[in-house]
């Protein structure tokens, strides 16, 4: 079975966050070879974003993307440690890469068709993309955090 995987997903689990056992269960799905997880660079983009913004936002104490931005920029300490969250993920990704997970990449006719199921359902740009993916490799779920996707009728949403 093919599972398109959403950001929330590892972010639940990554930032242990209400969920993350759900979240876990899953990607053991994946780990262990029982499904086929399907994840774009999208997605990863997504939860790099999310990890950055966490752990700047905990070592400068603020919410403030702007304030976040500069400081990564300026600020080599907050840099390094931001850097560190990512080649932990990414050491994590290339782990399950060898598992279950594929990452597949968005075409331009997946986002042409996105703009019908935005039109359709009113879903965000991204999130449509994530939709069209999953249309177009088969995978008839998609793993999720997010209310929005249980609009598609073309999908089945886990957990």
């Amino acid at each position: 079975m093919k599972i398109f995987i959403d950001s929330s997903i590892f972010l639940k689990l990554l930032l242990d966050e209400p969920g993350a056992d759900k979240a876990q269960e899953i990607l053991e799905m994946v780990e262990e070879s029982k499904v086929l997880g399907y994840v774009t660079p999208m997605v990863l983009e997504e939860i790099s974003f999310k990890l950055v913004y966490a752990k700047a936002s905990e070592l400068l104490d603020t919410k403030n993307v702007w304030r976040i931005r500069e400081a990564l920029k300026l600020d080599e300490k907050v840099r390094n440690e931001c850097v560190k969250i990512l080649r932990t993920f990414y050491n994590y990704v290339e782990y399950m890469l060898r598992k279950g997970l594929r990452v597949e990449y968005v075409t331009y006719d997946d986002w042409r068709n996105a703009i019908a199921i935005v039109e359709r359902y009113g879903l965000l740009p991204a999130d449509a993309i994530h939709v069209a993916v999953a249309l177009r490799i088969g995978a008839r779920a998609i793993a999720t955090f997010d209310e929005d996707f249980r609009m598609i009728k073309e999908i089945n949403v886990i957990p």
